[in-house]
Formats: C-alpha cells, sequence, structure tokens
C-alpha cells in the first residue's frame, strides 16, 4: 500500500544466461594458486622490507594487509570453490608474516654490515633461522601471523553468484 514505484527494478521478463557448472568448476587450478600467492608473498616481503628500511618502522599490522592480498590472489589466480584453496592461503598468509619479518631482518643486517641482501640471504644457516626465531620473532608476530592467515583464508574461495551457486550445486546432485 505504501510501497514507492521503483523505477530501476528489473522487469520480470528479463532472463539471465544459464551458468555452466563444468566451465565454473573446471576453471580451478591449484597451481595457479600456489604460483600466484607465493610471488604475492615474496614481492609484498620485499616491499614490507624496503618501507621498514626507508621509515624505520617495522609495523607489524602490514602482515595482516599481506594475508588480505595473498586470500585475494588464490581467489584470483587459483578460482577455487572447495576446501583446498583456503587451506592454501592460510598457509601462505602465515608463512608470509614469518617471511616479512625474514626479509627485514635480512635488510636491516645487511645495511649493519654494509652488504647487499642476496649476500646475506646466501650465508644463511639453521642456526641463524633458530636464533632468528629465538631472538627477533615476538609472541605479537605470531598473533599478527595466525590473524594474517584467517584474512586469508576468508578471501581465498570464488565468489559465485546465486545462479552460479545453484548450477554447481544441481551438477553435484545437491538440493
Amino acid at each position: 500500500m505504501f510501497r514507492l514505484r521503483q523505477k530501476h527494478s528489473r522487469r520480470k521478463t528479463e532472463q539471465f544466461a544459464k551458468p555452466d557448472p563444468q566451465r565454473i568448476v573446471a576453471e580451478q587450478s591449484l597451481s595457479r594458486a600456489v604460483i600466484g600467492g607465493v610471488a604475492v608473498v615474496l614481492l609484498l616481503s620485499w616491499l614490507w622490507a624496503i618501507f621498514s628500511l626507508n621509515s624505520g618502522r617495522i609495523l607489524p599490522w602490514f602482515s595482516i594487509l599481506m594475508g588480505a592480498v595473498i586470500g585475494l590472489a588464490v581467489q584470483r589466480f587459483g578460482r577455487g570453490l572447495d576446501w583446498r584453496y583456503p587451506v592454501l592461503a592460510a598457509v601462505l598468509g602465515c608463512s608470509g608474516a614469518y617471511i616479512g619479518n625474514l626479509m627485514i631482518g635480512v635488510v636491516e643486517t645487511g645495511r649493519y654490515i654494509d652488504e647487499p641482501a642476496i649476500r646475506v640471504l646466501g650465508g644463511l644457516s639453521s642456526d641463524t633461522m633458530e636464533n632468528f626465531f629465538t631472538s627477533t620473532v615476538n609472541p605479537i608476530d605470531h598473533i599478527y601471523a595466525v590473524c594474517a592467515a584467517g584474512v586469508a583464508a576468508f578471501f581465498a574461495n570464488r565468489r559465485l553468484n546465486r545462479r552460479e551457486i545453484l548450477a554447481v550445486r544441481m551438477m553435484n546432485g545437491e538440493k
């Protein structure tokens, strides 16, 4: 009775193209998701280290931002629908937080001893890594790594519209 006329709503006579569930499922690629996720981890870790070097601040919340971008990269490159993609994104997000901290340590050490970061990376050993995780990484870094993993897992799955979800479910025999 008091409803206004909708000028911009869709007409009931419009027909949408029927989604192809075989194509949607076939577009999944775990290998592309791994490659895209690892590339984003390496790129953002390096950018985080360079930003920390130039600003003099570490900014641990950058690991959560890194987790969101990793999740979006896994979603974009993998186009996955099942549980493997959020698990992959969570592992990459968590490890990306630690790799970012390691890159900051490598860049700072290289600056301190006046060597390029590549030579410092080449000199890493198991003792160096053990020392890094015992003396440099603190409980707050673990909390940020877990948060980065959660954010990455949240963004990892492909987003489908209603018709695509229904088509995939009908293909799988669900109601």
